[in-house]
């Protein structure tokens, strides 16, 4: 009984507490409302005797509103407290251009019954002060509306025929069908040998026909195998030569390494092309640089189709890897900044779904045109030119860039457009926009003195080449896989949807470097278990490595953004985004070294992302973290003993503190609790000597 009453009388302290600071705030706050009203007061008889003589003799409209903000140091409460007049006087002979109309609410406060009556008042206003684009998105044209949607579907779909354009080589690359010829007699022999070999052979592997030239000639001298220059080949044929450069230019035995050579020089035309379009795109606009990327990159495959020798054939792929080079970069841009700022981090991702829908489409027109190499690389060139030709009327520069480079009257155009679009605008013009402050570029040589971020730099520059080698090099050995090289590619593309909802889900649930090192393991591990494995368990292994690597490259992006400060973090994204390609060059080299072993490039593959997991632990979580603005801050913040002691010193400072409050909140409640009772005692006392 005795704990249960100790329970009840510590209640009702606490209620009493309560009701004493409750009270005492209530006073606090009737000062310095009367204090406030008595300046609200003075500042409008100002006003009145300032505005009480107008000239002009035009009509004029007062509007009165609650703007004044008070704010309570004490518990940051804030009270709508003053009421400021505007006057605002329209000459007859005004401009009929330079207004438009607007609603606007004037909000009275009762402090007695805090009642609230909104009225309505239509009136017609002159805008004077310039706002930025970030307020245009906020107040006029919306975060995201049909207006916006529209320009992303339209900009965004440029990743549709990248995709053609980037894995083109896949088909006109492939391992083309050959058969075994019956001839005579004699040949009949040669014949036996062939088909003895062929079954050995896996279906990708083409070094038998080098065992065969080489077989033929043993037995056949002063005969030479066609293939290699000579006479007339008697023990195999290509099924139709039409089907493969690797047919059509020979390109086996000795002359094997002039496929991968190809497809190597296609991504170092992308590390060109990305640095100079890349360049186009910030000087001449996104939408020119999207453009002018599609027709290079078409163009290149267009001359690829005609070319008659493989020399042709090498300088055509450096023009269209030149072109692809650029879309990526100029397409994303152009993407995300007409949106407001909270709806681009998940559109920017969702930019990679057409990227996995064009990987599915172009498996089935290139099973149509399977039979002519020439044909699909005319069409993938047709696709490029036909993007451009569908959305030129229709996709708008953005208003960023506009503004960004001395055009606020365009950038006022095209947001007027999008708010229209969306159904906000119900002004005739919106206000003039203020331009960007001019700052001084800073390139990614700024990051060296500061020893945390250049460590963060080479660790991100290793990630993004690892990405690049396993991403092509699991995409590009779609063909040596078992069974038809259409449904592994178009199950290649189909498996990258789920990889890109997993990675945007779990960058906020298990955090960025999680998640990337999780994928990147995901996909050497697949990598790995496929080379040492054939049929259908190759080829669910190799999907799985698929699934990893496409999320990663996804992730890797959005983490190496916030890795670094505001000043330079688009410069550090591009030099890793150029450092990566280092990796996409590389992979049709490490694929080659299969004729050393068919284990070994699946072995490097998962070596390199072994190594790139391994690099991520020397780099910090982003998530949640709040991103600095210099260079200096990132390094105060990268140290993490500093942070980590600071932030101890202040968690013990602010339960110091708190707790002193709460002692003096108690001895002010005590002392108040003295005098109560002494008061009641001295009524007490007197009441008796009354009675």
């Amino acid at each position: 009984m005795g704990e249960r009453e100790e329970e009840e009388k510590k209640k009702k302290n606490k209620k009493k507490k309560k009701k004493f600071f409750e009270e005492r705030e209530k006073k606090k706050k009737k000062k310095r409302r009367d204090k406030k009203n008595g300046q609200r007061e003075e500042r409008e008889r100002e006003e009145n005797e300032r505005g009480g003589g107008g000239e002009g003799g035009g009509p004029v409209l007062q509007q009165e509103e609650n703007n004044t903000i008070m704010r309570d140091d004490d518990d940051s409460t804030a009270v709508a407290a003053g009421t400021a007049t505007t006057t605002a006087t329209l000459s007859s002979s005004a401009s009929v251009g330079g207004f438009g109309n607007a609603r606007g609410t004037m909000n009275n406060s009762n402090d007695n019954n805090e009642n609230e009556n909104d009225v309505e008042t239509t009136f017609t206003t002159h805008t004077t002060n310039k706002i930025t684009v970030d307020e245009a998105f906020d107040g006029y044209v919306g975060q995201i509306g049909r207006g916006q949607l529209k320009q992303f579907l339209l900009s965004s779909s440029a990743w549709l025929p990248a995709a053609f354009l980037t894995l083109v080589s896949v088909f006109t690359q492939r391992t083309p069908e050959w058969e075994c010829l019956v001839g005579s007699d004699e040949e009949d022999y040669y014949y036996s040998y062939c088909s003895e070999q062929k079954a050995k052979a896996s279906e990708d592997d083409l070094s038998v026909l080098c065992t065969l030239n080489d077989y033929y000639d043993k037995n056949k001298n002063g005969t030479t195998s066609s293939v290699d220059g000579g006479g007339e080949n008697v023990v195999w044929k290509w099924t139709n030569e039409k089907q493969s450069i690797v047919s059509e230019f020979s390109l086996i035995c000795k002359d094997e390494y002039k496929k991968q050579l190809a497809s190597s020089m296609f991504f170092f035309g992308f590390f060109f092309g990305a640095g100079v379009l890349g360049q186009l795109s910030d000087a001449r606009g996104r939408r020119t640089g999207v453009y002018a990327a599609v027709l290079i990159s078409s163009l290149g495959s267009g001359l690829a189709s005609i070319s008659y020798s493989y020399s042709q054939y090498f300088v055509a792929v450096f023009i269209g890897g030149f072109g692809v080079g650029g879309i990526g970069v100029a397409s994303f841009v152009l993407c995300t900044e007409p949106l407001g700022i909270s709806w681009k981090g998940i559109m920017g991702i969702g930019t990679q779904y057409w990227w996995a829908l064009g990987i599915c489409s172009m498996s089935f027109f290139g099973y149509l045109m399977r039979e002519s190499w020439r044909t699909y690389s005319f069409f993938c060139g047709v696709i490029g030119c036909g993007y451009v030709a569908l959305t030129f009327s229709f996709l708008r520069e953005s208003p960023r860039w506009l503004l960004a480079n001395g055009k606020p009257n365009e950038a006022k155009e095209v947001l007027e457009f999008l708010a229209k679009k969306n159904g906000r605008l119900t002004f005739d013009r919106l206000p003039d926009l203020k331009e960007p402050e001019r700052t001084e570029s800073v390139n990614v040589s700024a990051i060296f003195p500061h020893k945390k971020l250049k460590l963060r730099l080479m660790c991100m520059a290793f990630v993004f080449a690892c990405n690049g080698l396993i991403y092509y090099g699991i995409s590009l050995n779609v063909g040596n896989l078992a069974g038809s090289i259409y449904l592994n590619n178009f199950l290649s593309g189909l498996v990258e949807i789920p990889s890109h909802i997993v990675a945007q889900f779990a960058v906020d649930i298990i955090g960025r470097r999680t998640t990337l090192m999780s994928l990147m393991s995901l996909s050497g591990f697949g990598a790995f278990i496929s080379g040492f494995l054939k049929g259908k368990q190759r080829i669910f292994f190799a999907l799985v490595g698929r699934f990893g690597i496409s999320g990663s490259f996804n992730v890797v992006y959005l983490y190496t953004t916030e890795l670094f400060p505001t000043i330079v973090r688009s410069a550090a994204l591009g030099s890793c985004s150029m450092i990566g390609r280092i990796g996409s060059i590389s992979a049709p080299q490490v694929l080659f070294l299969r004729v050393i072993s068919p284990e070994l490039p699946s072995i490097v593959l998962a070596l390199f992302a072994f190594l790139a997991v391994l690099t991520c632990t020397l780099v910090p979580e982003t998530h949640g973290l709040i991103l600095e603005e210099s260079l200096e801050g990132a390094e105060l913040q990268a140290c993490g003993e500093e942070v980590t002691q600071n932030l101890a010193i202040g968690s013990q400072f602010s339960n110091n503190f708190t707790q002193l409050i709460a002692e003096e909140e108690d001895d002010e409640y005590d002392e108040y609790e003295g005098s109560r009772m002494l008061g009641t005692m001295a009524v007490n006392s007197s009441s008796t000597m009354r009675t």
